[in-house]
């Protein structure tokens, strides 16, 4: 499976792919709520490892955002209800690849990819409430705005 618009593809997120990824990931401080304390990411195999057994302990898809072949973000489809719903997560690895429409091309293959690969109806989104980007972000590729509580805003899109 390989999704591909202009420069974004998206591929399948393995082990040694997801241990590229978080060797340069940073925590983006513009996401953490009010009163919140800023924690600087550190990079341990350890860590990694059981971020990538628990993507297969929840059954989730994970997805690697590719831009010019390297590795500059992760698209998580969860919470899937086979031909039914699913939910998408989407994080870059660090500031250097955001505001370049990455993100927007990255929802977008993902969006198809839910539609047409997955046959699922309806995905959902979330955004942290301070994240105006991601919010954003999926308002452009067609999400549309259907609640939100004390720390999220809830988003969802369905198939035309």
């Amino acid at each position: 499976m390989k999704i591909e618009q202009n420069r974004v593809k998206l591929v399948p997120m393995t082990a040694e792919m997801y241990r590229t990824f978080f060797l340069e990931y940073e925590n983006d401080p513009d996401l953490y709520l009010p009163g919140q304390e800023y924690v600087h990411y550190e990079y341990s195999e350890e860590k990694v490892a059981k971020y990538v057994q628990r993507q297969k302990d929840l059954k989730r898809i994970p997805l690697a955002v590719l831009c010019d072949d390297e590795i500059v973000g992760e698209i998580i489809i969860k919470n899937i209800e086979p031909n039914k719903r699913a939910t998408l997560g989407v994080v870059l690895k660090n500031s250097k690849y955001k505001d370049h429409g990455i993100g927007t091309q990255a929802v977008r293959l993902s969006v198809q990819y839910v539609f047409d690969d997955l046959d699922i109806p309806t995905l959902y989104a979330d955004s942290i409430q301070t994240n105006g980007r991601s919010q954003h972000v999926l308002e452009k590729v067609g999400f549309t705005f259907i609640r939100e509580d004390q720390d999220f805003k809830y988003y969802q899109i369905d198939r035309a």
